[in-house]
């Protein structure tokens, strides 16, 4: 799944919650999940819903953009030509499996800032999303200190931007290893 299509499921999914929201039957109608919830239950329910909604978005979102960037990087290293990155995902991919590692998200967006010094802001403001990443994928079990909007759109935009970003550097990105099939 891309960022576009997290973005977009998300946005189907909205649509229909708002369009249950209309729905005046929603609570009369044996058939529906919210039969017989008086009225103030109903929306809390609803309101519970579109918030997990939007933290499941979030974090499709952000890991749908660690999903390029990982493929780009991959093919990074197996790249003969010298294209942006390509000597550094080398060394990088090769002191990481030395040491039994994988390559971190945060290396790959490390390296770029390292490489590029204008990708450095955008870069930053990218990294910001991921505590909040963290706190969605690890369980929800300590406090989540993010310190930015933990919305999806606001991380589609922040997405959007550090992609549009690499494409200005390098017009071939992202980058894919050929097809295994």
């Amino acid at each position: 799944m891309t960022p576009d299509e997290a973005h977009e499921l998300y946005l189907r999914e909205i649509a229909v919650l708002e369009a249950e929201g209309q729905s005046a039957n929603a609570t009369r109608d044996a058939n529906n999940l919210f039969f017989g919830y008086p009225y103030d239950d109903y929306i809390a329910a609803l309101r519970a819903v579109r918030d997990e909604v939007e933290e499941r978005a979030y974090l499709a979102i952000v890991a749908a953009t660690e999903g390029v960037l990982q493929q780009d990087f991959r093919a990074r290293t197996r790249m003969k030509a010298r294209v942006p990155l390509s000597k550094t995902a080398r060394t990088l991919l090769r002191n990481r499996e030395k040491d039994g590692r994988r390559v971190e998200l945060e290396d790959i967006l490390d390296a770029w800032a390292r490489e590029v010094l204008g990708l450095k802001a955008v870069i930053g403001e990218f990294k910001q999303l991921m505590t909040h990443r963290h706190w969605l994928a690890h369980g929800r079990y300590f406090v989540d200190k993010c310190g930015v909007p933990t919305g999806p759109d606001f991380a589609y935009a922040r997405a959007c931007t550090l992609l549009d970003q690499l494409r200005n550097v390098d017009p071939a990105f992202p980058l894919r290893l050929p097809s295994m099939t």
